[in-house]
């Protein structure tokens, strides 16, 4: 009888595993999704190392729920580039006159297609190397002046070490014009007793830099003396030909510092200063304002309106 009772239990076990296994839902199976999902390129990722072993969790959850990886949570490393690259270069001196993308890597910015307006584009050009010829376009001047400097010979040479190019100083996007107190710092990078290449730069660097804006108040105060001087009528010809002078070296400036030798642009910005404080001389200081001498007048007539007043009361 108990053998009996057993063998029910065992059969009823037997029919309620069954029931069971029919009624569960089937494992959850990874969904049909796009192309961009994360499985059609990570399905062989192996259990090495933690980081992978998380990287697995996530993407089978994700698989689970039917979550592919599209470019709505993970933002491909292109697009975040190209939106920094247009914030960057929607700020700059470039965006200010009009010097759009194509200006440097080419392609038809008349196109409204994607595949018609990047015909043409170019890597090479914006290559670290190229970029002086690139900017020259535009730069003229500047690159004259940069193909005599020690920067270029080396930058052209290929050699190893540190060999600066335009974006090196400028950024490739935001195009700065570095200030004299940033100068130093910059130049430190490369010019520092751990390279051991002539660490005196920097410091000279902002010396020479913050001496443009002396030339600039000079210019500023030779202005004022010759228009002054002018308007008495004085000859103010030599004057005006040294206040040119100095405006003229001033504007060069940006381009003389691209041959990146500090004794001669410091020698021609104070060739410059020299020029405006002459120019200034146009209209020489008076230590003193002379008082004019007035005409005897309505002053004598009260002296002597008063005198005559005392004698009559006296008389009186």
């Amino acid at each position: 009888m108990l053998e009996k009772n057993v063998s029910k239990i065992i059969i009823g076990l037997i029919f309620v595993l069954i029931a069971l296994q029919v009624t569960q839902p089937a494992a959850s199976k990874a969904p049909d999704l796009p192309n961009n999902s994360c499985a059609d390129c990570h399905r062989q990722l192996l259990f090495s190392s933690e980081s992978q072993r998380q990287f697995i969790d996530i993407r089978i959850k994700h698989l689970e729920s039917g979550i592919s990886c599209s470019i709505v949570c993970h933002e491909d490393k292109l697009n975040k580039s190209t939106a920094s690259t247009y914030a960057m270069w929607s700020i700059s001196t470039h965006a200010l006159f009009e010097v759009t993308c194509e200006k440097c890597h080419g392609g038809d910015p008349l196109k409204v297609l994607k595949q018609e307006a990047h015909v043409g584009i170019s890597n090479s050009s914006i290559l670290r190397a190229n970029t002086p010829e690139m900017c020259g376009k535009c730069h003229g001047p500047e690159l004259d002046e940069f193909k005599s400097s020690q920067h270029f010979k080396k930058l052209e040479s290929n050699q190893e070490g540190p060999a600066p190019a335009c974006i090196t100083c400028h950024q490739a996007h935001s195009v700065r014009v570095l200030t004299a107190s940033e100068i130093e710092d910059f130049c430190s990078n490369c010019h520092n007793n751990i390279t051991g290449i002539n660490p005196a730069v920097p410091k000279k660097a902002e010396s020479a830099l913050s001496s443009v804006r002396e030339l600039q108040l000079e210019i500023s105060k030779a202005r004022s003396s010759v228009l002054e001087a002018k308007a008495l009528g004085k000859d103010v010809a030599a004057a005006e030909a040294d206040l040119e002078s100095a405006k003229t070296i001033l504007k060069n400036t940006p381009s003389v510092w691209h041959r990146f030798n500090l004794t001669y642009f410091d020698t021609e910005v104070h060739k410059g200063i020299t020029d405006a404080l002459n120019a200034e001389k146009a209209m020489p200081e008076e230590t003193e304002t002379a008082v004019p001498t007035k005409a005897p007048g309505f002053e004598v007539f009260l002296l002597v309106s008063g005198l005559l007043a005392a004698y009559l009361l006296k008389r009186h």
